[in-house]
C-alpha cells in the first residue's frame, strides 16, 4: 500500500488560504445572488393539529388540487410543494397556502426533509448546492449553506443526516446544515490521498445508522463496488471508509449490459447489508436483492419494468421501517430493518405510502390497501385523477388527506 505523502506547514497554510478563499466565494454568491432576493412569508403555528388517517377510507372524495414540480413532503402536519423558484406549506385539509418561501432568479433543484425540517435546495453556477432549511409549520428560516455540488443530485434524509448525491460527490449534512462527509470529488483537490479513490461514478448513497452506504461503479473495475463510510468522521474532506467490495451480486458496471440510462441503485441499506434494484442484464431478468457488506447476495426476488427500466425520477419511500420502490409497473415492499422484500404488487403506478398498518399503493382506477402483517389486500377505494393520462403517481399521507401528484398535479383525497 502506498502511504500518501506527508504534507508540511507550507502545504497546509496553502490549503487552507485556498479553502477560505473558496468559502469567502461561496457567501459573496449567496449573498449578491438571489438568496439575497428571496421572499419570505411565514405564519404562525396553528394551536391544533388534526389527526391522521389509520387506514384506507372505503370512499374519497377529491378535497383540493395544486400545482409542483417536485414531489410533494408530508411534514409537521403541512403539504410543501416546490415549483419554480418556490417552495409553499398547505393546509392538508383545504389546500391553503399557509406559508411560502420564494426565489425570483433561481429554480429548485431538489427538496427533502430531515429532522423536521424542509430542506429547499437550489441552483447557481456551482451545481444544486444552496440550501435553505425551513420549518415546515411556519415557513421561517431556520439554517442555511452555499457549497458545490453536482447540478442533478437525489436527497435522502433519516432524521439525522441529509444526504445529496450526484454521479461525482456525496455530501453528507447535520441537521444544522453543516456538511460533515465530503465523499468524491472534492470541493478543493490539494490534499491528494485523502479520498479513497477517484473517477468513479457514483449510483446511489444512503444513510445507514451511523454510517453511510454507498453504490457506485469504477472504471477499472467489471461490477459495482458497495462501500460503507462514517457519517462523521473526524474531519469532512478525509471520509473514514469501514468496508468497500466489488459485489459480483450487484451485476456488471458495463452500460452496454443494460437498457440505456438504467442502471443499478440503492433502495435501503442498514449496518448489516443493503437492498438493491438491478435491471435486466445478459438475459437474467430486473431483480431486487439483498447483499451483506461483503457483498455476497443473500436472497432475490425477480421484478418485471417497462422499456427502459425502473423510472429514476420516483423515489424510494421510507417510513414507518418500511421502503417501497416503483419498478415501473409495480412496487416492491421491503421491511426496512430485516432487508427482506416482503411483497411484489403487481399493476401498480407508484411506491405508495403508509397509512396506520397498510401500505396504500396507486393503481389505474384506484388506491389499494395491503395489510403489512399479513399481506393481503383490504381495500380497494375508488379515486378519480382529472387530467391523468400517464406516468407514475406518488402518493403521501399528510393528516387525514392522502395527497397524490402526477406530473405537475397535486391531488387531495378526503374521507367522503
Amino acid at each position: 500500500m502506498v502511504k500518501p505523502e506527508r504534507r508540511t506547514g507550507v502545504d497546509l497554510a496553502v490549503s487552507a488560504v485556498i479553502a477560505i478563499v473558496v468559502i469567502v466565494a461561496g457567501f459573496v454568491a449567496w449573498i449578491t445572488g438571489s438568496a439575497g432576493k428571496a421572499v419570505s412569508e411565514t405564519a404562525p403555528a396553528p394551536s391544533t393539529v388534526s389527526g391522521s388517517l389509520i387506514e384506507l377510507p372505503v370512499a374519497l372524495r377529491e378535497a383540493w388540487t395544486a400545482e409542483a414540480d417536485r414531489p410533494v413532503l408530508a411534514l409537521g402536519g403541512t403539504v410543501v410543494t416546490a415549483r419554480g423558484g418556490e417552495v409553499a406549506g398547505h393546509d392538508p385539509a383545504t389546500g391553503k397556502r399557509t406559508w411560502r418561501y420564494a426565489r425570483g432568479d433561481t429554480q429548485v433543484c431538489g427538496l427533502t426533509a430531515n429532522a423536521g425540517l424542509v430542506l429547499a435546495f437550489y441552483r447557481d453556477v456551482r451545481g444544486c448546492g444552496e440550501v435553505m432549511a425551513l420549518d415546515p409549520v411556519t415557513g421561517q428560516r431556520r439554517a442555511s449553506r452555499s457549497g458545490r455540488e453536482d447540478h442533478e443530485v437525489t436527497l435522502t434524509g433519516d432524521g439525522n443526516y441529509a444526504i445529496a448525491q450526484g454521479p461525482t460527490r456525496v455530501d453528507v449534512f447535520r441537521s444544522d446544515l453543516v456538511r460533515t462527509v465530503e465523499y468524491g470529488k472534492p470541493d478543493v483537490p490539494v490534499n491528494p490521498g485523502v479520498q479513497p479513490r477517484s473517477g468513479c461514478t457514483i449510483g446511489s448513497a444512503l444513510p445507514s445508522g451511523a454510517s453511510i452506504t454507498v453504490l457506485e461503479t469504477c472504471p477499472t473495475e467489471p461490477y459495482p463496488r458497495l462501500t460503507v463510510i462514517g457519517a462523521s468522521p473526524k474531519e469532512a474532506s478525509e471520509p473514514q471508509e469501514t468496508s468497500s467490495v466489488v459485489a459480483a451480486a450487484l451485476g456488471s458496471s458495463d452500460p452496454d449490459d443494460a437498457e440505456a440510462g438504467d442502471r443499478p441503485r440503492l433502495i435501503t441499506a442498514t449496518a448489516a447489508g443493503a437492498v438493491a434494484y438491478l435491471p435486466a442484464q445478459g438475459g437474467r431478468s430486473a431483480r431486487v436483492v439483498t447483499v451483506d457488506l461483503q457483498g455476497r447476495e443473500l436472497r432475490s426476488v425477480d421484478v418485471t419494468t417497462p422499456a427502459g427500466g425502473a423510472p429514476r425520477d420516483v423515489p424510494v419511500v421510507t417510513e414507518a421501517g418500511i421502503a417501497s420502490f416503483f419498478t415501473g409497473t409495480s412496487t416492491v415492499v421491503v421491511d426496512a430493518p430485516s432487508l427482506v422484500a416482503e411483497m411484489v404488487i403487481p399493476g401498480t403506478l407508484g411506491p405508495g405510502a403508509v397509512v396506520g398498518g397498510q401500505i396504500v399503493v396507486p393503481g389505474p382506477t384506484s388506491l389499494t390497501a395491503y395489510d403489512l402483517n399479513s399481506r393481503t389486500l383490504v381495500r380497494s377505494t375508488p379515486v378519480a385523477r382529472p387530467g391523468y393520462s400517464t406516468g407514475p403517481v406518488l402518493l403521501t399521507l399528510a393528516s387525514d388527506a392522502l395527497v397524490s401528484q402526477w406530473g405537475g398535479t397535486v391531488q387531495a383525497y378526503r374521507s367522503a
